[in-house]
């Protein structure tokens, strides 16, 4: 599935634009059904999954207020389902609702690279990127809270639920985050939890310092920690 920022895509036709509420858990399209329109998140938090015949479920994306998804031709190739009672704005496939093609190629690309981060990851590293990612993208990057369960987050990384509970026990030990609840998680370090995601633009001290909710805990020397935990 493909996620693309909302201000590429071009409709001038509002008759192919309608709003539907979905309630948590509820399914908006099944894989396999035809892909007669896509869909843009106005609202709350979409998953895509794909079953397999032999029961497996692969998670393939997240999808956030201004993402748009279930781009597919003809069929859908996995299941769009609310992970948070929402509003989307569901737009017919038509020639008034086509999507750039420079934007698509970035799209494309992008998930590109996201495979191939996540295939040549360790548990910590997935977990911290996934962790730093969805605060950035819910504008809440120091106090988390995580809609999805924990078998959904072992699914998108493509990990157990018990590599993805014992990592983030691990971070808790190392004071990088704090749990004030089992779907709460406070950002305590965000520099090493960044260190630990490799990523190479941590943010500095006075960034840190001027997100809300933060508490310095001073300069530190980012050191990658790499878990060699397994699936």
């Amino acid at each position: 599935m493909i996620t693309l920022n909302a201000q590429p895509l071009r409709d001038d036709n509002e008759l192919a634009r309608s709003l539907f509420s979905y309630a948590k858990g509820e399914v908006l399209y099944r894989q396999d059904d035809r892909a007669d329109c896509w869909f843009e998140v106005v609202s709350g938090i979409v998953r895509t999954c794909r079953l397999y015949p032999d029961g497996r479920r692969q998670l393939m994306g997240f999808f956030y207020p201004g993402d748009a998804f279930g781009v597919d031709h003809d069929f859908y190739k996995a299941s769009g389902e609310a992970v948070t009672d929402k509003v989307l704005a569901r737009r017919h496939l038509s020639r008034d609702a086509l999507i750039d093609d420079a934007a698509l190629h970035r799209a494309l690309k992008s998930a590109e690279d996201c495979i191939f981060l996540l295939g040549h990851r360790t548990a910590a590293e997935r977990l911290a990127a996934f962790l730093l990612a969805f605060g950035e993208r819910t504008g809440a990057q120091v106090c988390i809270t995580l809609p999805m369960s924990r078998c959904d987050i072992a699914d998108y990384l493509g990990l157990t639920i018990e590599t993805v509970s014992r990592t983030m026990s691990d971070f808790v030990r190392r004071g990088l985050v704090a749990l004030d609840a089992p779907q709460r998680v406070r950002i305590l370090d965000a520099r090493q939890l960044s260190a630990v995601a490799g990523d190479l633009h941590a943010p500095d001290d006075a960034e840190i310092a001027m997100r809300p909710g933060s508490s310095s805990r001073g300069p530190s020397t980012p050191q990658r920690h790499a878990s060699h935990q397994g699936r």
